[in-house]
């Protein structure tokens, strides 16, 4: 492949994760940021407006995903998921509970929409108060 055709691929390329750096800031680390972003994708709306969610209990929706589905959707490894799955329920921003799912033990993953909008607004202005030069 010449520079001309990789710069054409990289143009084309859909393979690509979008992560805020306020997601990694809130979760304290970047595998746990990226975790915690591709989450977040599956919680928005897709581009009809349509909710993406199709596992709801009691009222709450829920994300079915196994620690191993993770390496094929954002390149994290099973054993990178568990830390990083601890990390964002110690924080309380996901809650985590194992259930049946298409006959598989799975987890089921939502998120803290509140502890999370919290979190953000803090990192933000720790953020803005350092670009400002502020003394926290």
């Amino acid at each position: 492949m010449t520079k001309e055709e990789f710069i054409k691929w990289e143009r084309s390329s859909v393979d690509t994760i979008d992560v805020k750096r306020v997601y990694i800031d809130v979760a304290g680390d970047i595998v746990a940021g990226i975790l915690l972003s591709q989450i977040i994708f599956w919680f928005l709306p897709n581009k009809k407006g349509e909710n993406k969610i199709r596992v709801v209990r009691n009222g709450i929706g829920y994300l079915a995903k196994n620690r191993t589905d993770w390496w094929e959707e954002c390149r994290i490894k099973p054993r990178q998921y568990d830390t990083a799955i601890e990390k964002l329920k110690k924080k309380g921003v996901v809650e985590v509970m194992n259930s049946l799912f298409r006959n598989k033990r799975t987890p089921l993953i939502t998120i803290n929409f509140k502890i999370l909008v919290e979190l953000i607004e803090k990192a933000e202005d720790a953020h803005f108060k350092i670009d400002l030069g502020w003394e926290m």
